[in-house]
């Protein structure tokens, strides 16, 4: 086989076998790692880094196409943001950094970006109207990874280890992706998306009472929004506060659907309840949300890393899992409508601070 140079993140990969890794044949996931651990060299891999492990040797290999897709598959049960979020492909290169080019409608520029426009009498003076302003958003793919033990007796069972693994690493994908996009810091420079909870776009609701979440909060929220495909996202733990909250008339607000997969709403709005939420009384357990203006670069695909030689006293073999993403809001502040004195925002939380 004549070998060729591809960089993959710098690596150097056989070519003819690099290209179309999924085309060589693997049944399922299981039979992949299997192939990583057991007969690394077999051709059949493609090389993303070569790193030294424990006391030796271990090289990372891309997670072929299909496994991938499988892996990062997700359902509205598992992941809240990146079901809604608008989502950028990772393209070549896949770990670039991209700039989009945004309004800046932050403070007093509202949400015309600082244009101004002047009726002009018949021989008043004609004056221009004013240019809009914009700004800069920067979404550079962070890397992050995980990692888990297997015993080489269940990694040589390939269907019993594909789906362990595969189920376990696609639960911690979603997890570490859900709570960085949500509560992640507000600047670039952490090595981490930019939640949108932590955002300057937020708007913080004080509520009425400290601890709880009363009718008067949610609709204080409910004000606060602009158009657009809302959701409201709640900690689980708040489920029995919002149950038992009546509207001015007595009226329960809230009960959750009996059928099963069926939104629930409130104020006509679908609540997706979601344990990757700050808990009742901190701030952001209750939020409303258009999600459409959150953004996620995607970077490289998930690469599986094996390392038998750390733990290899107790016949385990170790599987680390990496891969590239970033997020951030779309808007740098709250937006001011015409009135110059209401603030609105696709992204409301609920304060812990009484108003």
């Amino acid at each position: 086989m004549v070998k060729k140079k591809n960089y993959i993140l710098g690596s150097e990969t056989v070519g003819a076998a690099a290209a179309e890794p999924e085309a060589r044949g693997f049944k399922d996931f299981g039979e992949f790692l299997q192939e990583v651990r057991f007969s690394p060299n077999s051709g059949k891999l493609q090389q993303r880094a070569v790193t030294t492990m424990g006391d030796g040797p271990s090289v990372g290999y891309m997670v072929p196409q299909q496994f991938d897709f499988t892996l990062r598959a997700i359902t509205p049960q598992e992941a809240v943001v990146r079901l809604r979020a608008t989502v950028i492909p990772a393209g070549d290169p896949p770990d670039s950094k991209i700039t989009l080019v945004a309004l800046d409608q932050s403070g007093a520029k509202g949400v015309y970006s600082g244009v101004t426009v002047n009726w002009v009498g018949e021989l008043g003076p004609r004056l221009t109207a004013g240019s809009p302003s914009v700004r800069q958003i920067e979404l550079e793919p962070k890397e992050v990874s995980g990692w888990i033990d297997v015993s080489d007796k269940l990694l040589r069972n390939s269907a019993a280890a594909g789906e362990l693994v595969s189920r376990l690493l696609r639960q911690a994908i979603i997890a570490a992706e859900e709570d960085a996009f949500i509560s992640g810091p507000a600047g670039a420079a952490t090595g981490k998306p930019r939640g949108f909870l932590n955002s300057p776009a937020t708007i913080a609701i004080g509520r009425q009472t400290v601890g709880q979440i009363t009718y008067q909060d949610i609709i204080n929220m409910y004000a606060r929004r602009m158009r657009g495909s809302y959701v409201w996202l709640a900690n689980q733990t708040i489920a029995p506060a919002l149950m038992q909250i009546n509207d001015t008339a007595g009226n329960l607000i809230w009960q959750p659907s009996a059928r099963d997969g069926a939104p629930s709403t409130l104020l006509g709005l679908p609540l997706v309840e979601n344990q990757r939420q700050p808990a009742i009384g901190a701030k952001g357990d209750l939020m409303l949300v258009d999600l459409s203006y959150y953004a996620i670069k995607d970077g490289s695909p998930l690469s599986i890393f094996i390392d038998p030689y750390t733990q290899k006293v107790n016949a385990t073999t170790r599987i680390y899992a990496w891969w590239n993403v970033d997020g951030a809001a779309l808007l740098n502040g709250p937006l001011t409508l015409e009135d110059k004195v209401t603030t609105v925002s696709p992204f409301i939380a609920l304060n812990p601070t009484t108003v």
